[in-house]
């Protein structure tokens, strides 16, 4: 398994050795990419490229995980080498800002790519990973079968620790709410999607996915209502809801006291009355668990069985 900064810089070497421990203790044999390795500041997109294309290029790597999201992925999407991905379908994982790069892949390589943890923020948690996280990290990458489905948390977190020092304890979790269910009947359709934000960073470029028939699936870390209603309006001026199955969107990060509500009765408004099933409030972004998703494999929504479950298998 490789490990490539494709994004932000790492700043805390002390977090991506525990993520490599936390790897290594699952079974997996880790090379660090000379970029993450690097433990520097901010690299060019060329450099960036260069440690994720070689990464891709080395036939004993089967899995390249993202040190840690940032804002700069969607610079390297002219420079990776998709023909060498298409060729020897590697797994690639991350969310956020990695977006971008997992939506490359499944556009311009083909393959399925999958939206998960990274090392930094969940794989190198304190004192271990999340057991949600962990498991459902090695089921999407080791097992052959379809995952099945996605079941909600019991618990999670939005809690912030500062990294760097050496005292460390486990963030504290609350109870999580019941999912919200929009529409009446099922829709299946390969899950395409992800950071809200970062996918509108892809219109106009040939990244951008065929949503036509698709189950859609965003996550934001904007705080404000605004903010997101100009993203979501974004992706309907691309007529994305049009030709959409159906719709899953991720629970809210960082958003304060009753902005969970707030921006469910928002987006009830928007997308209720289309004749499409979907699902509000999941944890599949910035917050911990997550599920490890796979972008590109088919999804189905069934609103009266109240169901979510990727139905294709994603790993050989």
């Amino acid at each position: 398994m490789g490990i490539a900064a494709p994004s932000g810089p790492v700043l805390f070497p002390e977090r991506l050795d525990r993520g490599v421990r936390a790897l290594e203790a699952r079974g997996f044999r880790v090379s660090v990419g000379p970029v993450a390795a690097s433990r520097g500041g901010s690299r060019s997109a060329e450099e960036r490229a260069a440690e994720l294309n070689g990464l891709i290029r080395d036939p004993e790597v089967r899995a390249v995980v993202a040190a840690i999201g940032g804002y700069r992925s969607n610079g390297l999407l002219e420079l990776v080498d998709w023909a060498a991905l298409r060729a020897d379908p590697k797994i690639l994982v991350g969310y956020s800002d990695i977006t971008a790069l997992l939506l490359g892949a499944v556009r311009a390589a083909g393959v399925v790519a999958f939206h998960g943890p990274t090392v930094l923020p969940e794989l190198a948690e304190y004192p271990d990973v999340l057991p949600p996280t962990a498991a459902g990290f090695l089921r999407a990458l080791t097992d052959p079968r379809p995952l099945g489905r996605i079941e909600p948390v019991a618990e999670w977190t939005e809690e912030f620790l500062a990294w760097g020092s050496a005292d460390h304890r486990p963030r504290l979790t609350e109870p999580a709410a019941e999912w919200t269910w929009l529409g009446d009947g099922t829709a299946s359709g390969p899950l395409l999607g992800g950071n809200l934000e970062t996918l509108c960073c892809l219109a106009g470029t040939r990244f951008l996915p065929d949503f036509d028939g698709a189950v859609v699936c965003l996550e934001t870390t904007a705080t404000t209502l605004d903010l997101i209603d100009r993203d979501l309006d974004h992706l309907a001026m691309l007529g994305v809801f049009d030709r959409m199955a159906g719709l899953v969107f991720g629970h809210s990060f960082r958003g304060g006291a009753g902005f969970q509500a707030e921006l469910e009765q928002r987006l009830t408004e928007r997308f209720a009355a289309r004749s499409v099933p979907c699902l509000l409030g999941p944890h599949l972004g910035h917050t911990d668990p997550m599920p490890t998703l796979p972008l590109g494999a088919r999804c189905a929504l069934d609103t009266r069985r109240r169901v979510l479950e990727v139905i294709d298998a994603a790993v050989r």
